[in-house]
């Protein structure tokens, strides 16, 4: 299930002027094409390896931060952000803030971090924003169920979605 929602995801990045995207996006929720690819699923066996799921280095380090509030009037907030190294670009601003260095989650011809194929909806253009990994998730029952909330985040590349899932 995590390579088929990791190859999808490859194909992500900035919908603005890239249709292939938003097609994307649109058939990863919808039903005849999860229905669909739910045959291709089999507790038996895993699924080919070549199914182009990317591959990201683990990289260790303090890189992001998460910010997981619920309140009593059932508001609920998740934040994940993330420099992206441990001193993300390594400028600091006049007022003491780190940037991050969000341009390593471009795809970037023969220079891509994780040595995994560049993606053409993820290349680096003018005023495109970068595809992200980084998933802060609120969990909530049913319309009109009592039950327990869970806010939680995940960063560290495709890793993300499997950590999630694992919670």
């Amino acid at each position: 299930t995590l390579k088929i929602a990791l190859s999808l995801a490859s194909n992500l990045g900035d919908p603005s002027g890239d249709m292939s995207v938003t097609h994307t996006a649109e058939g990863m929720v919808s039903q005849s094409e999860a229905n669909s690819l739910r045959q291709l699923i089999n507790d038996s066996q895993s699924l080919p390896s070549d199914l182009g799921v990317p591959r990201s280095a683990l990289q260790g380090g303090p890189a992001a931060s998460q910010v997981l509030v619920m309140g009593p009037d059932d508001f609920i907030v998740a934040v994940v952000s993330s420099l992206n190294r441990p001193f993300g670009s390594g400028i600091v601003t006049p007022s003491g803030i780190l940037l991050n260095s969000q341009m390593l989650d471009f795809s970037w011809q023969n220079k891509t971090m994780n040595h995994s194929i560049p993606r053409p909806q993820n290349l680096v253009e003018p005023g495109k924003r970068p595809r992200s990994f980084l998933l802060p998730t609120i969990v909530r029952p049913s319309q009109g169920m009592c039950g327990t909330y869970l806010c939680l985040g995940a960063n560290n590349g495709d890793r993300a979605l499997s950590s999630i899932v694992q919670v």
